[in-house]
């Protein structure tokens, strides 16, 4: 787009109203049960380390977040006549922090960000995002982004990260940087309209509603409790290497890597619970093959995932029976989690239809800057009703995090559930051939 088409096409913003799509849905309901909540910030910091020219990564930043039609929005009405509306001006406000003369700068600057999520949210007047760039040192810098989960899903965030990539290295290294991407929202808002009116959509509304019908009540590892302003957090590397004897321990019993881990889950939750009626809720992309895949926004959905265990079950067993129930939700996976709750009745409230959230984040987060080394940290995953698991192979190893509502899990007591799922799932590698009545009892041991 050039820059006479630019200027035209931000004229006429405040022109431009959507309805919301489901995802967005979901996240305007949440903050409508405490409207000035910070909870539903999520964010991520991008580690730089290397000599960085500030002045090409703050064009590179400018550049892409002015793009994203999804931050610039303001959130308009009530119940279902609320729009969603381009601001007149897309300003971006690069911030400023430097800590590289502190003791400890990392910590420093990780409770600056912490301190920066407190900020009350506002959908109608203030800005659905904030980003800074933070020195820890001469060659050591984070770029931090915060934005609300109306705008931003995971996936977005590697879609910004990577475009600011390709911005920087192409300004410092003197070439010209691919077009820029068409990252408005309204083909995501007309391919959801279309598929709302499908006999596809009123397939899936009834599967829901079916499986939903008996609404009991989740198992969990805590106390019920609303979701809170800030998340606790277990967080664990585990070697390089493991992901691959993921694969291999799956298709030994004919599943895949996500069938394998997803009975870990299960098998961890009836050992840690005692209940054999498990439901998590399954993060989903909902992307492939959608206007939505190049696209900054946000659009997953969560799915429950529902199983009632066997004692004599053995783990390979369990895996075999969650294939076979993955295979049976992905025709239905694209209706979104907040129809169904509106289906049946729940919209108004906490409830919920699942215990811990899963996320498998199976795609490539990898990202160049020419001439430094980066990573990628999560900071903030957003609300946390009760546990949010998050597993991301890594070229070095794969991340394993664990985020608790505060108000149901104390620090020690996520450890140990963080520890047993490892347990859980090591026991599962050396033997799938266990019973889950056995892993239960020998899970009660070590924890004794």
């Amino acid at each position: 787009m050039s820059g006479s088409q630019r200027s035209d096409s931000l004229a006429s913003d405040d022109a431009l109203s959507l309805p919301l799509t489901g995802p967005q849905l979901g996240m305007w309901s949440a903050q409508q049960l405490d409207p000035d909540s910070p909870a539903l910030w999520t964010a991520e910091a991008v580690e730089l380390e290397g000599p960085l020219d500030e002045a090409a990564l703050e064009a590179a930043i400018r550049e892409t977040l002015q793009a994203c039609d999804a931050l610039h929005m303001r959130y308009e009405g009530d119940g279902a006549d609320v729009v969603q509306r381009l601001r007149e001006s897309r300003s971006v406000v690069i911030g400023r922090e430097d800590y590289a003369g502190c003791d400890q700068p990392w910590d420093s600057a990780w409770r600056w960000m912490r301190e920066d999520l407190l900020r009350p949210a506002d959908l109608a007047r203030r800005p659905l995002f904030a980003t800074a760039l933070i020195r820890l040192g001469a060659q050591r810098h984070l770029w931090y982004l915060r934005a609300h989960h109306i705008a931003l899903d995971g996936f977005a965030y590697l879609l910004l990260i990577h475009r600011v990539a390709e911005l920087y290295s192409a300004r410092t290294g003197g070439r010209a940087a691919a077009a820029a991407r068409d990252w408005s929202l309204a083909p995501l808002v007309a391919e959801e309209a279309r598929y709302r009116a499908s006999p596809e959509s009123a397939r899936s509304r009834e599967f829901w509603l079916q499986r939903c019908a008996d609404r009991a009540e989740p198992v969990t590892l805590g106390p019920k409790c609303a979701p809170d302003d800030s998340a606790r957090s277990s967080r664990l590397q585990l070697p390089a290497g493991e992901h691959q004897r993921w694969h291999h321990a799956a298709r030994a019993i004919g599943v895949d890597w996500s069938a394998w881990l997803i009975a870990a889950v299960f098998a961890w939750m009836r050992a840690r619970s005692g209940s054999d009626a498990i439901s998590l809720g399954l993060l989903v992309m909902n992307r492939l093959g959608s206007a939505a895949l190049g696209v900054p926004c946000m659009g997953m959905n969560v799915v429950p995932l529902r199983l009632r265990l066997q004692p004599q079950w053995s783990f390979a067993e369990l895996a075999r029976a969650v294939a076979a129930e993955l295979r049976e939700l992905r025709p239905h996976q694209r209706y979104n989690y907040e129809w169904l709750r509106q289906d049946l009745g729940l919209g108004d409230s906490h409830a919920q239809l699942y215990g811990p959230v899963l996320n498998l984040m199976p795609f490539d987060r990898g990202f160049v800057f020419d001439g430094l080394r980066s990573r990628a940290h999560p900071v903030s995953v957003g609300s946390v009703e009760d546990l949010d698991l998050t597993v991301s192979p890594l070229a070095d190893g794969v991340r394993f995090d664990i985020e608790a509502n505060p108000q149901a899990y104390d620090a020690a007591t996520l450890d140990a559930h963080h520890r047993a799922l490892v347990a859980t799932m090591r026991a599962a590698l050396a033997d799938s051939s266990l019973r889950l009545d056995q892993l239960h009892s020998a899970l009660a041991r070590e924890a004794a």
